[in-house]
């Protein structure tokens, strides 16, 4: 695979993090809410072999565990319960991918020979930063104080194959009307190869406040993204941005309690396609099926102090000429 340092330097935070916890440590990750009878049964028995107390927070917002008790016996819980969640996260991804590979109804190049294949496979490739087809999008990033550090195009037919069957319907249905724009979601590190692998899921990027439904959301403005980075703590690390095409087809005003998109009008059978902030002039839409985003670029970022590192070690560069519950608001997005 080769030296990575945004792997490297992850590793070295969430390490730093584990070395100086105290006596209380809490984990966010929606994964939570995937954890069956087995997993609740592991949690029961850590409790009961350390000093622990571990206690399920669920809310709209997100999911998260807490864990209290000596440091000694904190530490190990801790690992013990994060590879357990990693464990559910690659089993909910390989059940998408195979879902995707029935939904596509063909056998690509892509297609891995094994299970251990899939999830080394990231249809990740290196651009180069002088490319010209991202020299528009970089200097939008530069000039919302994002620093780019690195870009890489996502290549997967078999995602795409999904994507495109999807759009061909929505097109058919809108005519001539356009049914997709590129839009932005940013994505914690541990959660960027499962996307270029699966396609977007609520899971992997949720809003802190769902108010307009229980769906995946996009920015259309990195203004927007740039101004809600600068809010959150421990700003010096890098930032993970998608860059999609998203099918927001018809859309309408958006609404907390939606779990799928509403009708078009009272009585009909057709939905909207997506919902939105505001109908007049959107800047944040909501989707309901994963199937209606497919990654297109993967951004990383820092802010404006950090400078461009040289990746080329890392591998081929592509030229600039190369192509203890489920959720309470209703069922899961697929």
């Amino acid at each position: 695979m080769g030296f990575n340092p945004e792997s490297v330097g992850e590793a070295q935070v969430w390490i730093q993090k584990i070395l100086t916890l105290q006596d209380q440590h809490i984990i966010e990750n929606n994964h939570i809410l995937y954890l069956g009878k087995k997993e609740h049964d592991i949690l029961l028995q850590l409790q009961r072999t350390s000093g622990v107390f571990i206690s399920e927070i669920i809310n709209p917002e997100k999911a998260m565990l807490e864990i209290k008790g000596p440091r000694g016996d904190l530490v190990q819980v801790v690992l013990n319960i994060e590879h357990m969640l990693c464990k559910v996260q690659e089993e909910l991804a390989r059940e998408k991918e195979q879902a995707l590979w029935s939904l596509s109804g063909q056998w690509t190049a892509q297609q891995p020979k094994s299970q251990d294949e899939m999830r080394e496979n990231t249809f990740l490739k290196r651009l180069m930063l002088s490319a010209q087809e991202i020299q528009d999008q970089k200097k939008q990033f530069e000039s919302c104080g994002l620093q780019v550090i690195k870009v890489e195009k996502i290549d997967n037919a078999v995602l795409m194959a999904a994507f495109q069957g999807k759009k061909k319907t929505m097109e058919e249905r809108m005519r001539r009307e356009p049914v997709s724009c590129r839009l932005f979601q940013q994505v914690p590190w541990q959660f960027c190869k499962v996307v270029c692998r699966a396609g977007f899921q609520r899971m992997y990027s949720g809003p802190c406040d769902p108010k307009y439904g229980a769906g995946i959301y996009f920015t259309k403005n990195l203004i927007n993204l740039a101004c809600q980075v600068k809010k959150t703590p421990s700003t010096d690390k890098l930032i993970y941005v998608f860059e999609a095409e998203v099918l927001t087809g018809f859309f309408c005003q958006g609404h907390q309690l939606n779990i799928v998109p509403p009708p078009l009008s009272p009585g009909v059978i057709d939905s909207h396609d997506s919902v939105v902030d505001n109908v007049f002039s959107p800047e944040t839409f909501v989707i309901f099926s994963s199937l209606q985003a497919v990654p297109v670029y993967l951004w990383t970022c820092a802010q404006d102090h950090v400078q461009p590192q040289d990746y080329s070690s890392e591998g081929p560069v592509m030229s600039p000429g190369q192509p203890w519950r489920k959720l309470p608001s209703g069922s899961p997005v697929d």
